[in-house]
């Protein structure tokens, strides 16, 4: 009689156990990817006899995940773990791995809908416009109204700096997107303080839009920069970005950016407020997911951003013309050609090209082999008016197995 008890108790709670399973699984959504990668750099600066030739890989697991508590009402979370260079580590990779020392959070939100109306509290990514001249992964608040004209602002805190009674950096803002049938774009208003000094507060009005001419697809933004960099020096940063693009046939796109950005030799240029996290680099951006990343602009030596890629307030007026190719359902290419050059040349005299070449080649279902190879080349001639004249030129490659779920 007690065995028979016993049973019974047992079926009854795997009969409760299952159903909450089930509803488990309903409620949460998950999506991600896991991604293998393998670089190799080839630098040469002017004959440089430290110039060393690198090759290395990486790997991460990122998992993305969606609660849907009640109606309304959701949790979002995203984690990547192992993300870290092979053989890197106090340790090695294996036990790194398994202490949990590679793994971050990126992501943990809540989002409350209720009609036109949405609030979200938490950490998350916040940005603005084509270029990401606002861009940043903090905690902060969002509310957003998506009726017929949507309108997002947004508070975010930057750094705790020095604990709970001292001034923080901080950020927030204001976005309008109206869009009709055959155009969209967006106005945005955006401050930060306190972020790279005490005396920071620079603002950011910019404007975006994107429609199309025929067969030819047009996107543009003009941004502005003003406030004060540190208690000396004035923030300044005055740029463009134009892009326009069309399909010569059903499987071949043809498109070509210009940039353009004023340089100073005595204020601060600002090119983007935040911390960067989601990046814009669209030099070497040949529809593989290997651009921006570890053989991008600032990986040989220069700034990832194309509004000072010298790194020193020099602005930029630049060019680039790109193409993309559809072999086959399984196979595509890309190709791009870029000039750089300076605005500012009192602050630095700089030009270069770059050449990019991509291959996305899917194996399996969700599962692509990626291939992309660069070269830049140029000199920089002087800096804050001294000579220097320093050649150099850059061949770098990476390659990865991505498989998203």
């Amino acid at each position: 009689m007690k065995l028979i008890k016993a049973l019974v108790v047992m079926l009854v709670a795997v009969g409760m156990i299952l159903p909450a399973v089930a509803v488990a699984e309903d409620r949460l959504s998950l999506s991600g990817e896991m991604r293998v990668r393998g670089w190799h750099m080839d630098p040469d600066y002017d004959d440089d006899p430290d110039d060393s030739t690198m090759t290395w890989a990486d790997q991460r697991l990122r998992i993305a995940g969606k609660i849907a508590v009640a109606e309304g009402v959701s949790i979002t979370f995203r984690t990547d773990i192992t993300e870290k260079e092979w053989g890197q580590g106090s340790g090695d990779f294996g036990q790194d791995a398994r202490s949990g020392g590679n793994q971050q959070w990126d992501r943990a939100h809540i989002d409350l809908t209720k009609g036109d109306w949405s609030f979200r509290v938490g950490q998350q990514f916040f940005g603005t416009g084509t270029t990401w001249a606002f861009d940043s992964q903090d905690p902060g608040v969002t509310v957003m109204y998506n009726g017929g004209v949507p309108v997002k602002a947004f508070f975010v805190l930057d750094n705790q700096n020095g604990g709970r009674t001292t001034s923080d950096a901080l950020e927030y803002g204001l976005q309008i997107s109206p869009k009709g049938d055959s155009w969209k774009a967006s106005a945005f208003v955006v401050g930060q303080s306190k972020k790279s000094n005490s005396d920071e507060e620079v603002y950011l009005i910019g404007v975006n839009g994107g429609t199309s001419l025929g067969p030819v697809n047009l996107t543009g933004e003009v941004d502005f920069f003003t406030g004060d960099a540190n208690a000396n020096d004035d923030a300044m940063g005055t740029q463009v970005f134009l892009d326009a693009s069309m399909a010569a046939t059903d499987a071949f796109t043809v498109g070509g950016q210009f940039f353009y950005a004023a340089g100073d030799d005595e204020d601060v240029q600002y090119t983007s407020l935040g911390n960067g996290f989601n990046g814009w680099d669209p030099i070497n951006d040949v529809g593989t997911q290997l651009s921006n990343e570890s053989i991008d602009l600032s990986d040989q030596g220069f700034n990832n951003n194309p509004f000072d890629w010298t790194g020193g307030n020099s602005g930029s007026v630049s060019g680039r013309l790109y193409g993309n190719f559809k072999a086959s359902d399984d196979l595509s290419f890309g190709a791009s050609v870029s000039y750089l050059t300076t605005e500012e040349t009192d602050a630095v005299d700089a030009d270069a090209y770059s050449l990019a070449a991509g291959m996305v080649y899917s194996l399996m279902p969700n599962t692509t082999l990626q291939l992309q190879l660069q070269y830049l080349d140029g000199n920089v001639d002087e800096v804050a008016g001294v000579n220097v004249d320093t050649d150099f030129d850059v061949f770098s490659a990476g390659t990865g197995l991505f498989v998203k779920f």
